[in-house]
C-alpha cells in the first residue's frame, strides 16, 4: 500500500500572502468555517495556528465572493455610507503607507551597509510589534530574539543603541479574604488594592510591570521598543546593566504600542516582516523561527 503524502501546512503569514488578505481576515475565515486549524505550534509567548495548503488553495477562487459577502455584512450592520467612507480612507491610508515605505527604504540605501542593516531591522521590528499587539502574541518570540541579538552584538559598542531600565509597580493579586472585603465595601479589586495595598496573604510578583527600553537613534531616525524585565534581565550582567530611567509612578502596566492597522498590514505584509527580521538574525548565525517559504 502506497503511503499518502503528508500535506504541507501553512502559517498565517504564508496564508496572508497566498490569499491577499491580512491576518485579521484569516481569523474571520476560520470563524466562518472556511479554514480549519490543523495544528498549532507552541511558542514561549503564544500559539501559532497552521492550516493545510490544500484547504487554503481551494479558497482562492472563492475569495472575491467571500469579500463581497463581508462587504454586504459590514454595510448592513454598520451602514453603507459609513463603510464606503471607511474603505476610501483605508485605501488612501494604504497608498500613503506604501509611499512612506518606499521613501524610507530608498533613503537608507544611501547609507553605509552597517547602518542599512540596523535601520532596516528597526523598521520591520516596529511593524512586527504592531502585528503582535493585534493578537499574534507568538511573534514576541521573534521580537525577543532580535532585541537579544542587539544586546549581544551592539550594546556598549555602538552609540546609536541605548538601553534603559524602567521600574514599574509590583503585581498584587488579592487573596480571597481581601476580595470579599472589596465586594462588601463595593469597591473594585483595583480600588481596594489602591486603598489598602492588600494584606500579607495576597500574592505579589515583584517588578512584574518593570521594563527595558531599547532606543535606536541613527541618522534622522529614532525607534523605541520595550520588553518585560522578566524577559530581558538575563541578557545583562553586572558590567552591562542598563541605567535606570526615572518615570512617573503609574498604576499597573505601561501601555506601549498599538495593534497594526489593516492599511499597514497591506503595505508591509507579515511575511515580509518575518522574512527581513530572520535575514537579520542569520547574519549572526541564528536559525529562523517561522517558515516564510
Amino acid at each position: 500500500m502506497s503511503k499518502v503524502p503528508e500535506q504541507k501546512l501553512l502559517n498565517p503569514a504564508q496564508i496572508s500572502r497566498t490569499l491577499g488578505i491580512t491576518p485579521n481576515n484569516i481569523k474571520r475565515l476560520t470563524n466562518e468555517g472556511y479554514l480549519e486549524v490543523q495544528k498549532q505550534i507552541n511558542f514561549k509567548n503564544g500559539v501559532m495556528h497552521l492550516f493545510t495548503s490544500t484547504q487554503v488553495k481551494a479558497i482562492i477562487p472563492a475569495m472575491p465572493r467571500i469579500k463581497q459577502a463581508w462587504e454586504r455584512h459590514d454595510n448592513y450592520h454598520q451602514g453603507g455610507n459609513r463603510m464606503a467612507r471607511a474603505r476610501a480612507y483605508r485605501h488612501q491610508s494604504y497608498r500613503d503607507k506604501v509611499n512612506r515605505k518606499e521613501q524610507f527604504l530608498n533613503s537608507i540605501n544611501e547609507l553605509p551597509q552597517d547602518r542599512q542593516v540596523i535601520l532596516s531591522a528597526a523598521y520591520y521590528l516596529f511593524h512586527l510589534n504592531h502585528y503582535a499587539k493585534a493578537g499574534n502574541s507568538y511573534l514576541y518570540d521573534l521580537k525577543d530574539s532580535v532585541l537579544h541579538t542587539l544586546v549581544n552584538n551592539y550594546y556598549h559598542r555602538d552609540e546609536w543603541l541605548n538601553i534603559s531600565y524602567i521600574e514599574g509597580t509590583n503585581k498584587i493579586v488579592l487573596c480571597p479574604e481581601c476580595r470579599a472585603k472589596a465586594n462588601n465595601q463595593r469597591l473594585s479589586y483595583q480600588e481596594y488594592l489602591y486603598k489598602t495595598g492588600g494584606c500579607l496573604k495576597c500574592t505579589r510578583e515583584y517588578k512584574y510591570y518593570s521594563l527595558y527600553e531599547f532606543t535606536i537613534t541613527c541618522q534622522d531616525y529614532r525607534f523605541c521598543f520595550h520588553t518585560p524585565y522578566a524577559t530581558a534581565k538575563k541578557w545583562f550582567n553586572k558590567k552591562t546593566m542598563p541605567p535606570r530611567q526615572e518615570c512617573p509612578e503609574r498604576e499597573g502596566a505601561y501601555a506601549f504600542g498599538r495593534a497594526i492597522y489593516d492599511s499597514e498590514a497591506m503595505a508591509v505584509e507579515l511575511i515580509e516582516v518575518i522574512d527581513e527580521l530572520q535575514k537579520f538574525l542569520t547574519l549572526f548565525n541564528i536559525e529562523p523561527l517561522i517558515d516564510t517559504y
